[in-house]
């Protein structure tokens, strides 16, 4: 009885590693979100002189948050988590980033986001900046 507890574990073990050895290998899915050369204003994006620094920054805009007149001082693509923005320039052109939208910031382009959507709006942001650059919010005077 033993001996046949032993061969049938045997067995066990031998069918379990050998699906095991043929199983596929699982691949990541990869997607791209935005990929593009010009914001979303359409101004050709350019980089900051210096030693390259990335920064990725998550933002949380409350109800109703708002970002003053601002510009950055290097390209930054950002996706919207959650909720909405609106994005407004001084000609007065707006443009709504909802949930799953991904987008441009020009160097240098002035604009004013606020959280129109009715809960609280979570975005990411990564900036190609340099270390030398200082602030990577630059709000007007």
């Amino acid at each position: 009885m033993n001996q046949l507890i032993i061969k049938l574990f045997a067995i066990l073990v031998m069918v379990v590693f050998s699906n095991v050895s043929i199983a596929k290998p699982l691949k990541p899915q990869v997607t791209v979100l935005h990929s593009s050369s010009k914001s979303s204003a359409g101004e050709t994006i350019s980089y900051p002189k210096g030693t390259p620094k990335l920064t990725i920054a998550q933002v949380i805009f409350p109800v109703g948050g708002i970002l003053p007149k601002h510009t950055h001082p290097a390209p930054l693509i950002v996706h919207i988590m959650s909720g909405e923005v609106t994005s407004e320039r001084p000609n007065g052109k707006k443009v709504v980033y909802k949930a799953g939208d991904t987008f441009v910031e020009a160097t240098n382009s002035p604009h004013t986001v606020t959280n129109t959507a009715k809960t609280p709006t979570i975005v990411y942001a990564v900036i190609a900046g340099a270390e030398e650059l200082g602030p990577l919010t630059v709000f007007a005077k």
